[in-house]
């Protein structure tokens, strides 16, 4: 999962070692990585081949927590929170709002220029018990791409990537939906990407974008219930948030 917030680029920040706004963060994430821009690959590659994106250019400060799970990005036009290890909503937006508060405090930018939400889901059959099950008992039809068909044997697929992208009817918002095959790289089994990216490049108030981004967070929720079928929603044996 990744959250990005970009702004009118600051030039302090290219131009000044974020010593303050390291030493605020520095117990939570005490590793620290720079370079000149940030390329964030899918969490599991759909196509071997596929070119990273490329979030933002110049020079960018990687802030990792101590297992490597949470990397909070800083950069002149933007800032980003990212994890592998996401798991519920609270907590992630928890670790946002004292980052934008730190933003805030040390650079002060005057709104923000795109707000982004993405969450990347891939399910592997083989952790669920669902290795005989086809895709098409467990996705509904239009994330499917060419498994919405029952005479193509899965098992002849090493590669099936299709996307699409849609208006939100709010703040000009936009869905861009990435789905298909993708390889898991533990274990380099073949599992579906359902690759959703919410985003609007409205500007939005800094005392704003926590209500998008918890508007994008239940669209989220709703988007993946819509993509599965009921068998794999009981597979994937969801709990109530406590």
């Amino acid at each position: 999962m990744i959250c990005q917030l970009r702004f009118p680029k600051i030039l302090r920040i290219d131009t000044e070692v974020p010593v303050a706004f390291q030493e605020a963060i520095r117990a939570e994430y005490p590793t620290l990585n720079t370079s000149h821009a940030i390329e964030l690959p899918f969490l599991s590659n759909p196509q071997t081949n596929s070119p990273p994106i490329v979030m933002g250019q110049g020079l960018t400060y990687e802030f990792f927590d101590k297992e490597g799970k949470w990397k909070l990005v800083l950069s002149s036009d933007f800032i980003a929170l990212s994890t592998v290890d996401y798991e519920k909503w609270e907590d992630f937006r928890s670790r946002l709002s004292s980052a934008i508060s730190l933003l805030v405090k040390y650079y002060s930018p005057s709104h923000f220029t795109r707000v982004g939400l993405r969450y990347q889901d891939l399910i592997i059959r083989s952790e669920l018990g669902l290795e005989q099950h086809p895709w098409r008992r467990l996705l509904q039809p239009p994330v499917l791409g060419v498994f919405v068909a029952d005479n193509l044997p899965e098992h002849d697929f090493t590669e099936a990537l299709s996307v699409f992208a849609c208006r939100l009817d709010y703040a000009d918002a936009v869905l861009r939906v990435r789905y298909g095959l993708a390889r898991e790289d533990e274990s380099d089994e073949l599992g579906y990407l359902i690759d959703a990216d919410f985003y609007t490049e409205n500007n939005t108030e800094i005392n704003d974008v926590t209500h998008s981004l918890d508007q994008f967070n239940r669209e989220a929720g709703n988007f993946f219930r819509w993509c599965i079928t009921e068998e794999l929603q009981q597979a994937l044996q969801p709990k109530p948030l406590t």
